[in-house]
């Protein structure tokens, strides 16, 4: 498989203050990281293109995406918030990779997305007509929306409210059906952690106690 026209950008540059522990860098199922869970999604659907955006403890976050074979940017300005992120990510990527058509926003905390959900995105972007691909599941939307090469500038020039999904809210979107109840699933607090680490030990993957 591969899917050299989609690239991921992994949204890592945040505080984790509501986990007391930093997120990116905690090991979830049977990954070291969950950075390195979330590349690895991408990874297996056969995106090579992956840029981590860093920010807090940049040296660390830029450590553990080199192992992974990411290309790293950094947010000087991770308090200003996740849209700050994209913002900085879509900048690099506009001049650093000139082969994608589109690219993935994808936060870390996000890390139990279904791998079919990534590959039911990938395979979309090689048809799709319109500039915003959004996953769906049972009516709700979700991570992570793909972003046709065409809109970057513009998003990255957003200065509205609203972030992310404000900036979408100006270009045609076409929704991904899939079947995935994890799409919105934000590990920000120890207790998210735990439970998500008790899934996936009960699903195979990882111990809850390693």
């Amino acid at each position: 498989m591969d899917n050299t026209r989609v690239a991921a950008l992994v949204l890592a540059a945040g505080f984790s203050t509501r986990m007391k522990a930093f997120k990116p860098l905690l090991p979830l199922g049977g990954c070291s990281t969950m950075l390195a869970r979330v590349v690895g999604l991408w990874r297996a659907c056969g995106v090579r293109d992956i840029v981590v955006v860093s920010g807090h403890r940049a040296e660390e976050v830029e450590r553990e995406a080199a192992r992974a074979g990411c290309l790293c940017v950094c947010n000087r300005h991770p308090e200003e918030g996740m849209f700050s992120s994209v913002r900085a990510g879509l900048a690099f990527c506009l001049q650093n990779l000139p082969c994608a058509d589109w690219l993935a926003v994808h936060p870390v905390d996000i890390p139990l997305v279904a791998q079919e959900t990534i590959a039911a995105l990938c395979a979309r972007a090689g048809t799709a007509k319109k500039p915003c691909l959004v996953p769906v599941s049972d009516g709700k939307s979700g991570h992570p929306p793909l972003l046709a090469r065409r809109v970057w500038q513009e998003i990255a020039d957003f200065s509205g409210e609203g972030g992310l999904r404000a900036a979408m809210g100006a270009f045609a979107r076409e929704e991904v059906e899939v079947r995935d109840s994890y799409l919105d699933t934000d590990l920000d607090r120890p207790e998210d952690y735990s439970w998500a680490r008790e899934l996936l030990a009960r699903s195979g993957e990882g111990s809850p106690d390693a």
